[in-house]
C-alpha cells in the first residue's frame, strides 16, 4: 500500500514526502502531512467551511499549503475534510476544518511556510509525487 506522506531528514528544516493517485488526492495528503506535524488532528471536529481559490504557475502545491498556514497562523484553523478540483494553474474547492481549541488540541511544532528549496512534483507510474521542505 502506498503511503501518502511521510517525513525525511533534512538539516535546519524538515522535508515531506507526499503520494497520491491524482492532483487533488496529492493535495489533501500534502495538507495533511503538514498538519499532523503541526498539531494533532485527531481531535479536530468539522465546524467551519472556507472557500479556496488559489492560482500558480508549477507552484500550485505550495501555494495551496502556504495559504492553509496563513489560515492556521491568522485563525487557528485547522483542515480535516476537503473538496478540491484542480485545473491547469488553478485549484478551486472548500475545506472543512476546526478552529484551534487548546483544550482538544496540542501545537507538535511550529512551521514558518512551505519553501521552493528542493521542491518537486512528478507522476510516476500513474502515482503523483512531491517532496516539499518546511521551514521551522
Amino acid at each position: 500500500m502506498m503511503a501518502k506522506h511521510k517525513t525525511i531528514d533534512h538539516e535546519a528544516d524538515i522535508g515531506l514526502e507526499v503520494n497520491g493517485k491524482t492532483l487533488e488526492e496529492l493535495f489533501k495528503n500534502a495538507a495533511s502531512g503538514l498538519f499532523s506535524l503541526l498539531v494533532d488532528l485527531k481531535n479536530v471536529k468539522p465546524e467551519v467551511g472556507k472557500k479556496l481559490e488559489i492560482i500558480g504557475n508549477g507552484e500550485l502545491l505550495i501555494n495551496f499549503l502556504n495559504e492553509l498556514l496563513y489560515l492556521w497562523d491568522t485563525e487557528g484553523f485547522i483542515p480535516k475534510d476537503f473538496s478540491l478540483r484542480i485545473e491547469n494553474d488553478r485549484l478551486t474547492g472548500n475545506v472543512i476544518g476546526g478552529l484551534f481549541d487548546p483544550l482538544r488540541h496540542t501545537i507538535k511544532k511550529e512551521i514558518k511556510a512551505v519553501t521552493y528549496h528542493e521542491f518537486s512534483l512528478t507522476r510516476e507510474k500513474g502515482i503523483c509525487k512531491a517532496r516539499l521542505i518546511l521551514d521551522v
